[in-house]
């Protein structure tokens, strides 16, 4: 396959969009502190999703260039399918450092029920209910100076920026194949980058194989998603207070059952970023008292990230998807080497997707 070239703003999203570019004989690398060799397939977490707007622009103004030239590779930006980062702004930053002739942006991820419905990103509620996202992002990029074009699928980009409708894969299929000049950058979700995997593939993807046993689950997310999730697992489910006084009880728990999923205990009106160093600091330790689990599920790029550091490992290898949107990768270095991970955004997966992990009567998940 075409060599991939791909720069997200948190780790999950660098994740989940090489997964669809990965095998287990040709994985991507992940990485986020060190910018490795100029060549083959990389993808870079740029660590810009909570960042103030000139710091990302400025990030991924010095970024860009990992992308490479015209026809070298894929040249990807993975962007947020609900719009939660500095979008135009990073956007923006590449395109005034590469000067590319064609930009298709293409942000709908439906298999993740993310839509983009005259210019303007959708998202459907669990209750079936369309709703538009927040932020515009043809405006935000028209107010930084950029002219955004905006098409259906099926029709062919302009020079400069295009944007595009979407609402199936088989739109997104169509977008990928529309023919363009070498000197493009693609921009989307894990949607786009899987169409244009497809596109690519110059081989039929791997059979899936089963996840390793046992499996800990750490969620630094208090999504609606991840929520409803843990509901459906509630003998699985267990929260830390205290983990120094706790490891042991966790360790017991994992050789047990199979399976402990984590959320830690936040004081009540903790604000976000102090939320996250908390919780972040809290599986940190834990970390450091366990010995592996065979099966690393994570939720939330920024616990994933920390937890990384923590455990001092380099990257990941990413090789393949357990389904649409939650890659299966390999920690590389540090004291978990070899473990196989699992992560997902907090919003992403069906609501059975933990159950369907450790559901006695089933498989459970493959990837």
């Amino acid at each position: 396959m075409t060599a991939l070239r791909l720069i997200a703003d948190d780790l999950t999203g660098a994740l989940d969009s090489a997964a669809a570019f990965a095998s287990p004989d040709a994985p991507v690398p992940v990485r986020w502190c060190h910018v490795p060799a100029a060549q083959g397939s990389l993808a870079y977490d740029s660590g810009t999703r909570e960042t103030e707007p000139a710091e990302a622009t400025a990030r991924l103004r010095d970024l860009a260039p990992l992308l490479g030239s015209a026809g070298t590779a894929i040249r990807y930006k993975k962007i947020d399918s609900l719009l939660r980062g500095r979008e135009a702004e990073e956007i923006g930053a590449i395109l005034d450092v590469l000067r590319p002739e064609f930009c298709v942006l293409a942000p709908a991820f439906p298999a993740q029920n993310r839509a983009t419905r005259a210019g303007r990103q959708m998202v459907r509620a669990p209750s079936g209910e369309w709703r538009p996202t927040d932020a515009d992002l043809g405006a935000r990029l028209e107010a930084t100076g950029h002219l955004v074009h905006r098409a259906a699928p099926g029709e062919a980009p302009c020079p400069g920026i295009t944007l595009f409708d979407a609402e199936t894969d088989a739109d997104l299929d169509r977008i990928a194949s529309t023919p363009v000049p070498a000197d493009v950058v693609w921009v989307g979700s894990g949607g786009l980058a899987a169409a244009i995997a497809r596109r690519h593939a110059g081989t039929a993807r791997p059979s899936p194989q089963p996840l390793p046993s046992t499996i800990l689950g750490l969620f630094g997310t208090d999504h609606e998603v991840m929520r409803g999730q843990l509901k459906r697992v509630v003998d699985w489910h267990e929260i830390v207070h205290d983990v120094e006084a706790e490891a042991g009880c966790i360790e017991r728990l994992l050789r047990e059952r199979g399976a402990v999923f984590l959320t830690v205990s936040v004081p009540p009106g903790t604000g976000r970023g102090p939320a996250a160093d908390h919780i972040g600091a809290a599986f940190a330790a834990l970390a450091g008292r366990l010995a592996p689990p065979g099966t690393l599920l994570v939720a939330g790029g920024e616990t994933l990230r920390r937890l990384c550091d923590a455990l001092g490992a380099g990257g990941l290898n990413v090789t393949g998807e357990v389904v649409p949107g939650v890659p299966r990768s390999v920690l590389k270095g540090g004291r978990w080497d070899g473990t196989a991970v699992v992560s997902k955004s907090g919003a992403f997966g069906s609501v059975d997707f933990l159950r369907d992990l450790v559901a006695p009567a089933s498989q459970g998940i493959q990837a």
